[in-house]
C-alpha cells in the first residue's frame, strides 16, 4: 500500500483549486488560504529520510498514469478557475483595488507553485514517454507556463550535456541563482531556437524560408501568444496579467529546482556525479518521484515510477520545498553550506 503514498501529489493543488472555485476572498481569508504551501513547507523539513535498502515501492503503471493524468485535468481546471477569478476582481474603490491586489499576490503565490511543482513536473516525466499522446499532453502542459521551448532545451540539451560546462542548466560552482536565472532563460531559448534551425537546415539561412513554419519553437510562441490574446479578449486585463505572472513564478520555481539539483557540478561527470541525492519522503512522493534524480540522469527512458533512488551523489541538507525557499530568501548561505557539502 506504499505507493498509495503518490496520492499526497494531488493535496496541495486540490487546495488551490478549491481556493479558486470559493473565491473571490477577502484580504484576511485569501492569505489564509497560504497555510496549506507553509504547512507542506513545514512538513517537508520535518520529512523522515529515505532509506536505500527500504525504500523500494512497487508502482503499477497504470495506477501511476492515472495520477499523471489527474494532476494534469486538475492543472487545466485550475488554469480555467484562475481566469474566471481574475475576471471577477474589482477595482472600482481604493479598499476593493487593495483587496483584488492582496488577491493577485495569493494566486501568483498558489498557482505559480502549482505550476512549477505539479503541472511541469508532469510535464517533464510526459515529454519523456514514447507515446506520442503523452508527449502532447506534456507539451500542452507546458502551454499554461508559456515554456514550451522546454521541451527541446530539455531532451537535446539538458540530458545529452548534465554535469559538463556545456550544460546550460547545470549551475556553476559558487554561480548565484539570481546570475543562473538570467543566464539559463535566455540560454534555454537561444539553444531550443537554434536546434530547430539547426534541424531544418536554416542556419545559414538570412530571409525567411517557408520551412521556418515547421520550427517547433516558432510554433509554439504562436500558440502562447493565441493563447494569450484570447485570455485577455474573453477574461480581461488582469486575467491576461496574472496567466503571465503565474507562468513566470512556475518557470522560476522549474529553474529554481534545476538550479540546486545540479549546482557546482558542471565537471561532474567526469567523476559520474550527475546530480544531487534528496532524501525527504515528502518530497518523493508529493513531486511523483521527481528527486529520484540521479537515475533519472543515468537512463532518462525509464519511467519515473520505475526510477529507483540513487544516494551517488552530494546529498542535500533538506526537500525540494524547503531548498527552494532558501535558495531565494539567503542564496549566500545555501552556497556556502553546499560548497562545504562537495567537499566532503
Amino acid at each position: 500500500m506504499d505507493h498509495l503514498k503518490y496520492l499526497s501529489g494531488f493535496i496541495f493543488p486540490g487546495c488551490v483549486a478549491w481556493f479558486l472555485y470559493s473565491g473571490p476572498h477577502d484580504t484576511v481569508d485569501a492569505l489564509a488560504w497560504t497555510i496549506p504551501l507553509w504547512t507542506l513547507i513545514l512538513m517537508d523539513w520535518l520529512s523522515p529520510k529515505i532509506t536505500p535498502n527500504k525504500h523500494k515501492t512497487i508502482v503499477s503503471g497504470w495506477f501511476y498514469d492515472l495520477i499523471l493524468y489527474g494532476l494534469s485535468c486538475l492543472q487545466f481546471l485550475i488554469i480555467s478557475l484562475l481566469l474566471i477569478y481574475a475576471s471577477q476582481l474589482q477595482w472600482g474603490t481604493v479598499f476593493e483595488i487593495m483587496t483584488s491586489l492582496v488577491n493577485l499576490l495569493v494566486l501568483r503565490i498558489l498557482v505559480g507553485t502549482t505550476s512549477g511543482s505539479s503541472a511541469i513536473i508532469v510535464a517533464h516525466e510526459l515529454i519523456h514517454r514514447p507515446k506520442s499522446y503523452q508527449r502532447l499532453l506534456g507539451q500542452f502542459l507546458l502551454y499554461t507556463v508559456c515554456y514550451e521551448h522546454f521541451i527541446i532545451a530539455h531532451l537535446r540539451g539538458h540530458h545529452s550535456n548534465v554535469a559538463t560546462p556545456e550544460d546550460i542548466t547545470t549551475a556553476r560552482l559558487d554561480e548565484s541563482f539570481e546570475c543562473y536565472w538570467k543566464r539559463v532563460t535566455i540560454g534555454n531559448f537561444k539553444y531550443a531556437w537554434n536546434s530547430e534551425l539547426e534541424r531544418l537546415g536554416l542556419i545559414q539561412t538570412q530571409l525567411f524560408h517557408y520551412k521556418m513554419l515547421a520550427n517547433s519553437v516558432l510554433q509554439g510562441l504562436i500558440v502562447e501568444v493565441a493563447l494569450l490574446l484570447i485570455i485577455l479578449m474573453v477574461f480581461g486585463w488582469a486575467a491576461a496579467i496574472i496567466f503571465l505572472y503565474q507562468a513566470f513564478s512556475g518557470v522560476r520555481l522549474l529553474e529554481t529546482i534545476n538550479y540546486y539539483q545540479h549546482w557546482g557540478l558542471e565537471n561532474g561527470r567526469s567523476r559520474n556525479v550527475l546530480a544531487w541525492a534528496n532524501q525527504s519522503l515528502v518530497t518523493e512522493y508529493a513531486l511523483v518521484g521527481l528527486s529520484n534524480h540521479i537515475s533519472h540522469h543515468q537512463n532518462a527512458s525509464t519511467f519515473f515510477y520505475q526510477t529507483p533512488y540513487s544516494s551517488e551523489g552530494p546529498k542535500m541538507p533538506y526537500g525540494y520545498f524547503v531548498t527552494n525557499l532558501w535558495v531565494k530568501l539567503n542564496n549566500a548561505s545555501y552556497r556556502q553550506v553546499s560548497a562545504e557539502r562537495l567537499k566532503q
